[in-house]
């Protein structure tokens, strides 16, 4: 950390500090053993540069997927459920500083890959490319995400419907990873073997589903409820299958290379009693799920 102190820029380091003692200057120094309380004012300021200089926050880089839109990141108004979680960690401790970085899937994935992160806002690892498994640790808090299939109920009088898995035509999220597609995110790839078509969120698969542009589409859990709770969509008209293509825990994932936070410390500041009421209560808000209770 750089410190202006009006007269030039110090370095908060232990070396630097051990220079500023070896160089007051020595006039100071002089009226200083002449005149005791100069000596109790030097004592304040550096004490009072000491502790600037450690209580510094440290910056913890999330990533988030932008593809949750609206009910986990609204990015363009910094708004949803990612946002208001790390507003509670940042004001209930002073330790570290928690920065969301939302990122479309596929270039999320890239920075994985590139082990450019601290942490990953509840994913599955699943959905992460394997060879980033061996450098990912996971949280215990966690949170159920199921993906699951949506037709419009006038088509889907029953369970029928869904037999013919393959003649229907299907919407997803652009860079999600899929089950019944055996996680293969290429959009060409699913046109042509699973005719799905690809959009921005989970807002726009029940558009489109809406809309009647395709017979069936998968939307979240967590979506699904956001939509019901905020009365985005009537959600009558909308007819589940029984069976999701996927059911997933996923967590708050740290990246074992970043040496800012573990899992394990996340899940204590989780469940330290001043955040996790708190977290309790942001949950039960967003109609989300998990292991984070009273």
């Amino acid at each position: 950390m750089i410190v202006n102190s009006g007269t030039g820029m110090f370095l908060t380091s232990d070396i630097t500090t051990n220079y500023i003692f070896m160089n007051i200057n020595k006039n100071m120094m002089k009226s200083t053993i002449k005149n005791p309380p100069n000596l109790l004012l030097v004592f304040i300021f550096l004490m009072l540069f000491s502790t600037n200089s450690f209580s510094q926050k440290i910056d913890i880089n999330i990533l988030v997927e932008d593809g949750y839109f609206p009910i986990i990141i609204n990015a363009e108004n910094n708004q949803g459920f990612a946002f208001e979680f790390t507003q509670i960690l940042n004001k209930s401790q002073k330790k570290y500083n928690f920065v969301l970085n939302v990122l479309p899937s596929k270039r999320l994935i890239k920075m994985v890959e590139e082990k450019n992160f601290d942490s990953l806002f509840f994913m599955a690892m699943e959905w992460l490319p394997k060879s980033a498994h061996l450098y990912l640790s996971k949280s215990a808090t966690s949170v159920i995400v199921k993906n699951e299939f949506y037709a419009l109920k006038e088509n889907a009088r029953d369970q029928s419907f869904f037999e013919d898995f393959g003649a229907l035509t299907k919407a997803g999220v652009y860079g999600y990873s899929y089950k019944f597609a055996s996680y293969n995110t290429d959009a060409n790839f699913l046109n042509s073997e699973h005719r799905m078509s690809l959009t921005k969120s989970g807002f726009h698969v029940a558009k489109m589903i809406l809309l009647k542009r395709v017979d069936i589409g998968i939307i979240n859990n967590l979506t699904y409820q956001y939509f019901k709770k905020t009365n985005s969509f009537n959600m009558d008209l909308f007819y589940k299958s029984d069976t999701p293509d996927g059911v997933f825990d996923t967590s708050l994932l740290t990246n074992k290379y970043s040496k800012k936070i573990s899992a394990n410390k996340f899940d204590r500041l989780i469940q330290s009693p001043s955040i996790k009421k708190k977290l309790h209560t942001l949950f039960s808000k967003y109609g989300i799920h998990s292991n984070v209770s009273n």
